[in-house]
């Protein structure tokens, strides 16, 4: 007898320990008619070792669970109960079909060992995926990790061991590791999806999102439940996480809890782009991120923790930077930008960086945001030329830079105010500063900018047309085709010419321009078209030249015949 049960102990087991023991009765009954048989002995000897070695291990899982204290994850032993039963009936029934057959019947021996043969192989499967789902439940190695000691095992039990690690490891880090092996499948193969939603594993993963645990676990967990949130059509992982992040940032949750939320949100934006877009994260994390970054009671770590979250959830995103102007973000982010240092400004100017960069992108963006009468967008230029000109820190004056060269096409022709602070940075000695000034000018007068020329004539008026060429004669190489573009711009107005000529801006361009490597299309005309303007405005001014000169002489001349009459 295999039972090794009390009829008081079994009465105490539950469901589930329950199956278990109707199923060992089954497999005893198997064994009981393998024992009576009288044919093909030796095809039931072996059926019966296979049943024999289940049946043991069966009587370990009850004990298993009987002596366990915390909740376990019971998937794997309901699945192999399940299996087992169906094995455990077809070796019942084969065994007792044979167990009297006649001469005529034991004729037919090849299709009945076909029968015992494919038994055996369902059996022997059985065992090998009985052993790891019992080394699962042990309770001195509860929730081992199978995947590192077999390569052999079936998808579903390799799930079934990382969900089990997850659900039941004692150590937190191998708790980790579960999690992101998990990802690693589901990364490897789509298959792995499917079988982490069927057996459980959101499940596990959810409960690990709420524990009470350091941010690396938390990660994890949001990165693995994002990758199987694009196979849940009905959106119900992504409505539980968000529902998740919403009660963890709210006022009520202690600040250590707020701040680790924010953390998460900024990790999952930053590793899963796709997740961001969700209308749940649009319509109502955004808004949370913005309250608390605002608010008085947060702390610094917590506001550092809130604008890093935004600035990735605003990264590439037009709708999440549309929801960070209609919550008053921007009026925000410049107040912060004022009063705050460090990385939490930094942060900030980053957050307006990429809303200006998808305001260059998309116009209906940029028209409905920069607006000339909206405050926001007005406090967010003054603040970012303010930090450009007074700011002497190369790590906040090029995002600041390139966010003014966002906005080109939203400042009007009044607005020269913004040419002075980027024609002051062309001979700032950090290369990067010079160069994102360049490229900001060379946005605002580029001919895609209908405003252009009254931009032009602010460059000349603010001397830029020096720096320039100090830039191109002594810069980084990398500034180069920036530096040609503007000046090309620049001489596209012949009021510009004598001013370019005399600064040697026709020379740099024969010299400097057929020695640069660039990929900017755009200086393949423009140079050469440059080149001959102002070419034939310098021949057009020495024969003017000539002109006056000769006709100042003709005067002379006559003057002196007038004297001696």
């Amino acid at each position: 007898m295999f039972l090794k049960h009390t009829e008081s102990e079994i009465m105490a087991l539950d469901s589930d320990a329950r199956k278990i023991f109707d199923l060992i009765l089954l497999g005893e009954d198997v064994c009981l008619a393998v024992n009576e048989s009288n044919s093909f002995k030796v095809e039931c000897g072996e059926l019966g070792k296979r049943v024999s070695r289940l049946l043991e291990m069966l009587n370990n899982l009850i004990c298993f669970i009987a002596a366990g204290s915390t909740s376990l994850y019971l998937r794997p032993l309901n699945c192999m109960v399940a299996k087992l039963e169906v094995y455990f009936m077809a070796a019942q029934d084969i065994v007792r079909n044979r167990k009297h057959q006649n001469l005529f019947c034991r004729l037919f021996t090849s299709r009945i060992a076909t029968d015992f043969q494919k038994l055996f192989h369902d059996l022997d499967a059985s065992v090998t995926d009985m052993e790891l789902v019992v080394s699962l439940y042990e309770p001195q190695n509860r929730g081992r990790s199978c995947w590192k000691t077999d390569n052999s095992v079936s998808p579903t039990v390799l799930v079934w061991s990382c969900i089990a690690t997850v659900e039941m490891g004692s150590s937190l880090d191998d708790r980790i590791e579960a999690v992101n092996h998990l990802a690693s499948l589901v990364r490897h193969k789509d298959e792995y999806k499917h079988i982490i939603l069927e057996e459980g594993g959101v499940d596990s993963l959810m409960k690990l999102l709420k524990e009470n645990c350091p941010l690396v676990a938390h990660i994890a967990a949001a990165n693995t439940l994002c990758l199987l949130a694009t196979e849940d059509y009905e959106g119900t992982i992504m409505k539980e996480m968000v529902s998740t992040f919403i009660k963890s940032l709210s006022k009520t949750s202690p600040i250590s809890k707020q701040t680790q939320a924010a953390d998460l949100v900024a990790s999952i934006a930053e590793l899963n782009p796709e997740s961001k877009q969700h209308d749940l994260i649009r319509e109502n994390i955004i808004w949370q991120l913005v309250i608390l970054l605002s608010s008085e009671q947060s702390t610094l770590e917590l506001k550092i923790s809130c604008s890093k979250a935004l600035w990735k959830l605003a990264q590439g995103s037009v709708s999440n930077c549309q929801a960070l102007t209609e919550t008053k973000g921007m009026l925000c982010l410049a107040k912060l930008v004022a009063k705050e240092q460090g990385e939490l400004r930094y942060n900030c100017i980053m957050i307006i960086k990429e809303i200006t960069s998808i305001a260059e992108s998309d116009n209906g963006f940029r028209r409905s945001a920069f607006t000339s009468s909206s405050p926001a967008a007005k406090a967010v230029v003054d603040e970012l030329l303010r930090v450009i000109e007074e700011l002497d820190d190369a790590k906040i004056r090029v995002p600041a830079i390139k966010s003014i060269g966002s906005l080109a096409r939203s400042f009007s022709a009044k607005q020269s105010r913004v040419i002075g602070p980027l024609v002051s940075r062309l001979g700032n000695t950090d290369q990067d500063v010079a160069m994102e000034a360049a490229i900001a000018l060379r946005k605002i007068v580029s001919t895609g900018n209908y405003l252009c020329s009254e931009q032009l004539k602010s460059i000349i008026e603010f001397e830029g047309v020096p720096l320039l060429m100090k830039l191109l004669n002594s810069g980084d190489k990398n500034t180069h085709p920036h530096v040609l573009a503007l000046i090309c711009y620049l001489a596209q107005h012949d009021s510009n010419s004598n001013v370019l000529i005399k600064a040697g801006a026709l020379t740099a361009l024969q010299t400097i321009a057929p020695r640069v490597n660039t990929e900017y299309r755009e200086l393949e005309t423009l140079v050469p078209h440059t080149i001959s303007k102002l070419q034939s405005n310098l021949l057009w001014s020495n024969n003017k030249q000539r002109v006056q000169q000769a006709s100042y002489s003709l005067l002379q001349n006559r003057a002196k015949q007038l004297l001696t009459l």
